[in-house]
């Protein structure tokens, strides 16, 4: 008889999670050891307690190379992604200034003024004339 399946969800219990997390955290801390050591792969783990402590393992306890690397790494994705935020802008705004083009176009060609009424617009605007 095996093992029974858990279902996976938060465990509501504070004292449950805790011990449930000193029982994992052990268990995923010993298979980042064995992947580093069999693979010689660079791994870094990095876990927050229920409580708030952090349990941090790197192979050969090189930490701060690993986040130097890291934060790194994200800044040239940061960096690359404002690039493309960027070029979406700039693509669009040819299509919007078209988009507008078009409605001004639209509302010239259904424009027809009244010429009456700019006859009497331009009289309008000039001054009297004074008879002495």
């Amino acid at each position: 008889m095996g093992r029974k399946r858990l279902l996976i969800k938060r465990i509501d219990n504070p004292c449950s999670r805790q011990i449930a997390y000193s029982k994992r955290g052990k268990g995923i801390l010993k298979k980042a050891t064995e992947l580093s050591t069999l693979c010689g792969a660079d791994v870094a783990l990095l876990m927050f307690s229920p409580t708030g402590r952090l349990t941090s393992y790197t192979h050969k306890g090189r930490v701060s190379q690993i986040v130097k690397l890291t934060v790194w790494s994200l800044s040239v994705f940061l960096l690359y992604f404002r690039h493309l935020d960027n070029e979406e802008a700039l693509e669009r705004k040819p299509c919007e200034l078209n988009r507008k083009k078009y409605e001004a176009q639209e509302k010239m060609w259904s424009y027809s003024p009244d010429v009456s009424n700019i006859y009497l617009i331009a009289e309008s605007s000039t001054p009297p004339a004074i008879c002495y």
